[in-house]
């Protein structure tokens, strides 16, 4: 239960950690577009996701919290 503990928290300090360095996360949508003709189209959509600083903040505050409360115990 300890590892679990000290993982998740490494892991929302890593997460954190990219979340104040990138701000913002982009990928490409695909859409299917129907048509009754025998040829097929397809839509691409850059959508951005942007992530506000306060998501990285908390994330890496949760993390550090979750270390040092693991490493309490531990002693």
């Amino acid at each position: 239960m300890k590892k679990k503990e000290f993982l998740i928290g490494l892991g929302l300090l890593v997460l954190g950690f990219f979340v104040l360095a990138y701000q913002a996360y982009s990928f490409a949508a695909h859409k299917s577009i129907l048509s009754p003709a025998p040829i097929q189209a397809a839509q691409e959509a850059q959508v951005q996701l942007p992530l506000t600083p306060l998501f990285g903040a908390v994330a890496m505050f949760a993390g550090v919290v979750l270390i040092v409360r693991d490493r309490d115990r531990a002693s």
